[in-house]
């Protein structure tokens, strides 16, 4: 298998995960560019660099390759994940890649599956277009200070951030608290649209 699965996220213990470059896939206008927390700790490592950048150019050169590689780590007949975390770093690299993540879970319904994304367009007009997303497929629009717009017209859950140095009004009084253990929580997972999840700032 070519695509590199992380399985030693300290916050998703034992979920794996694909992640990507930060930044480039990120939207053009990202407002927590500067900072971004897959810049940091152990993403600031030569060897996870590495990993992040040879995961992009898989989709790249061969998205089919790159979705099949994914599902076999997931589900392979010696072992069968339950949860999966697309992206704790990077996002849908574009139209073609949300298919893609949307057909994973098509084909995998007994693995519930967690993205969150900035790329709230990609996502709105995927749905405008006809398309379905599946019951095990979990869309959180992430969200970041009180300027930054969401457009959320089929009213998905939204996470927000609790900044260190400064007040964020936008943040709902029914946001539940990211524990920062997602094995044991999984509320995430189980989110549903109209909720609300807050994370501090890290």
């Amino acid at each position: 298998m070519s695509v590199k699965i992380s399985t030693t996220n300290s916050k998703l213990g034992l979920i794996p995960s694909v992640n990507l470059t930060p930044i480039v896939t990120c939207r053009k206008n990202c407002p927590c560019a500067k900072d971004c927390y897959a810049r940091k700790g152990n993403f600031r490592f030569q060897n996870v660099k590495d990993s992040l950048a040879h995961n992009l150019q898989e989709y790249v050169e061969n998205p089919t390759q790159y979705f099949a590689d994914i599902k076999h780590a997931i589900n392979n007949g010696m072992v069968s994940y339950s949860y999966f975390r697309w992206h704790a770093a990077g996002d849908f690299v574009d139209e073609a890649y949300f298919a893609g993540v949307v057909k994973v879970a098509l084909d995998l319904p007994n693995t519930s599956f967690l993205a969150f994304t900035k790329k709230f367009e990609l996502v709105n007009e995927y749905l405008q277009n006809g398309g379905v997303i599946p019951k095990n497929l979990h869309i959180v629009f992430s969200a970041w200070g009180d300027e930054f717009h969401i457009e959320n017209p089929y009213n998905f859950p939204v996470a927000y951030v609790r900044f260190h140095d400064s007040e964020n009004k936008s943040i709902p009084e029914t946001a539940v608290e990211c524990s920062g253990d997602c094995t044991n929580c999984l509320q995430c997972w189980n989110i549903r649209n109209g909720e609300s999840v807050v994370f501090n700032k890290h």
